[in-house]
């Protein structure tokens, strides 16, 4: 596909414009998603992409989102904040038109390159970056949702979502249960591990918990030490909702929840479950 320059800081591998000078996308996206994602959590390092999939292996939220977009016979899939396009590639090869956005141009790289690639429409920006009623399902995986850490920020998305989305179109996304409080277990002790660097040698990476906040907002940091002895720290902070606001909010953005999870395997949300794993149908109109 070719590559072509839209607005600054938006490129698209598609040939039609959906972004507009005047309203420029970068500018009016929220703060915490630009800064969560593209300033020092090392998604744009070049140091750290390339560890990213070695450090995240599990395929249960990719193999549930596959499943939930051939149960919907969704024809258009859009996975906001795509990372290193693994869900996104896996959709193409298996017939569904998908649509990339993530605003980490090394993690793009990454996707555009894997097998698959070259089937996905990549948008480098944000969720305010995608166009209107292109999609029958909405996904937001690896914890996506975790990063707009206030409500103006989260109730944004969810109308740029809703906006996206074609008529009885869905939303899918998980958060981490808050009440399961997984953060304390992130410490350098309960995390640390060596795996292989793909340039040869191995690595360590941990992570350590530095600020619980209201919300509760928490900010860890990650901590990679490279082959030759580097040490890069990488800070990020994420904010947990319950189901209750989660729920909440999906109604105000014109949203009605179909169907909630407490893990990959489909059972239900417990007080003990990990995960908080939604799917929720666009009504007729967000509220304004």
């Amino acid at each position: 596909m070719e590559v072509v320059e839209s607005v600054p800081g938006v490129v698209l591998d598609d040939l039609t414009p959906i972004a507009h000078p005047e309203n420029p996308v970068v500018g009016s996206l929220p703060t915490a998603y630009r800064r969560g994602v593209t300033d020092d959590t090392g998604y744009d390092d070049p140091r750290l992409t390339p560890l990213y999939d070695i450090e995240n292996v599990g395929r249960w939220d990719i193999d549930f989102y596959l499943a939930l977009a051939a149960e919907l016979a969704a024809d258009c899939v859009v996975d906001i904040g795509c990372g290193t396009g693994l869900l996104a590639a896996d959709l193409a090869t298996r017939g569904h038109r998908a649509i990339g956005v993530d605003p980490s141009a090394a993690m793009l790289g990454i996707a555009r390159s894997r097998p698959g690639g070259d089937q996905v429409q990549w948008i480098h920006g944000y969720a305010a970056s995608l166009p209107d009623a292109v999609a029958d399902l909405v996904v937001m995986s690896g914890h996506v949702a975790q990063y707009f850490l206030t409500d103006q920020d989260w109730l944004e998305l969810l109308g740029d979502a809703h906006r996206t989305l074609r008529p009885r179109g869905h939303l899918a996304f998980e958060m981490r249960n808050p009440a399961m409080r997984a953060w304390e277990q992130w410490t350098r002790s309960d995390s640390f591990q060596t795996l292989s660097h793909p340039g040869g040698g191995t690595f360590d990476s941990w992570v350590e918990v530095v600020e619980v906040a209201g919300g509760p907002r928490v900010t860890h940091h990650g901590h990679t030490v490279l082959p030759g002895g580097e040490h890069v720290e990488s800070p990020e902070t994420l904010r947990f909702r319950d189901l209750a606001e989660l729920t909440e909010s999906l109604r105000a953005t014109g949203f009605g929840l179909t169907t909630a999870y407490g893990d990959w395997d489909h059972s239900p949300i417990t007080p003990t479950s990990g995960e908080l794993i939604l799917v929720a149908a666009k009504g007729e109109a967000a509220p304004r």
